[in-house]
């Protein structure tokens, strides 16, 4: 049969489709030919390509329409090329830059978070971060003491504490020597773990703070890329100010980081102080089972009436009126 003729009726931004062009025109072994057709006003000689091409063809007198084939033509074609190939390498190199940021975070919160999932012990970490946050709030505190209007230590204690501090407890605290307000602290946080675990064990208590440890870490992790994905797409506009974008996002890249991991350590105390476990009575379990063993003695429930038939979720059971999914077949 022999090879193929290509006609191409422009030249793409890269070199490499083109070659591909071409190589369809070779066919079974045999070699084909191949053909292409440019405008000097197509987008990629109108962008990219030399004006200077058009001038000298103005002098020449060309007329519209008229054929041209030249090896200057193919060289500017090739020019033109090469500045979008650049111009794509640039935009990738920059994107990855970008990338490598995101991924740097990424990796120090996953080794974090494989740590907590790998260790027994979670009452480390959260003792930790316990330690770290009196230690910020101890300057906090000082600041009140040297600017006595300021009410910015009480709010961070109300929001921290919760209902584990009266607010007269609070407004105390505020006034008590650092170390008396630290072993306050310390003792509290204490008397209410030892609490929890009472009511558990130790083994289970571990694993209650152990599961909100990751799910504070997956839920905040989440909202920090789409932070940085919105940072992302504006931060080409400090090229206006003469800055330069990647330095700009990596300032503020770290910046949302920090703010992420102080984040989690204060979201997890939080929740520790005021975490309270309540066991369910008995007698409410007795009242429901009851309930259940009633119902299904029923003649008009489902699960009588349609002993070996299928039964919808959404269908309406008699003995209850309620849909089946929400009465029996409840999950």
């Amino acid at each position: 049969m022999g090879g193929l003729f290509v006609i191409g009726t422009e030249r793409m931004e890269s070199r490499r489709v083109d070659n591909q062009a071409r190589g369809r025109s070779g066919r079974q072994g045999d070699e084909g030919s191949s053909i292409f057709y440019v405008s000097l006003e197509d987008d990629l000689m109108r962008i990219f390509g030399s004006e200077s091409m058009n001038n000298i063809l103005e002098k020449l007198g060309l007329k519209d329409g008229e054929s041209i084939d030249h090896p200057w033509i193919n060289k500017a074609l090739e020019r033109a090329q090469q500045k979008v190939e650049a111009r794509n390498f640039d935009i990738r190199k920059t994107l990855l830059k970008f990338d490598n940021v995101l991924n740097d975070q990424r990796q120090v919160i996953f080794s974090q978070r494989n740590e907590v999932i790998e260790n027994k012990d979670s009452k480390q970490y959260s003792e930790k971060f316990l330690d770290e946050i009196i230690d910020d709030l101890k300057l906090k505190k000082t600041k009140k003491l040297a600017n006595a209007g300021s009410n910015e230590i009480n709010m961070q204690l109300k929001s921290l504490f919760g209902k584990s501090f009266e607010e007269s407890e609070i407004n105390e605290l505020v006034n008590l020597d650092n170390k008396v307000f630290e072993e306050k602290i310390k003792n509290k946080f204490k008397s209410s773990r030892e609490e929890r675990i009472n009511m558990l064990n130790e083994e289970q208590y571990n694993e209650i703070e152990k599961r909100i440890f990751l799910q504070l870490i997956d839920q905040n992790w989440k909202l920090h890329i789409q932070y940085l994905e919105q940072l992302r797409q504006v931060i080409g506009l400090r090229s206006y100010g003469q800055r330069d974008p990647l330095i700009e996002y990596k300032k503020e890249a770290f910046a949302l980081f920090e703010n992420l991991l102080s984040k989690i350590k204060y979201d997890l105390i939080t929740i520790l102080f005021n975490l309270k476990l309540i066991e369910k009575n008995d007698d409410q379990n007795d009242v429901q089972n009851e309930k259940s063993i009633n119902t299904n003695n029923n003649p008009k429930c489902l699960l009588v009436t349609n002993r070996e038939g299928k039964i919808s979720r959404n269908e309406r059971c008699e003995a209850t009126g309620k849909k089946f999914k929400h009465c029996c077949g409840a999950l």
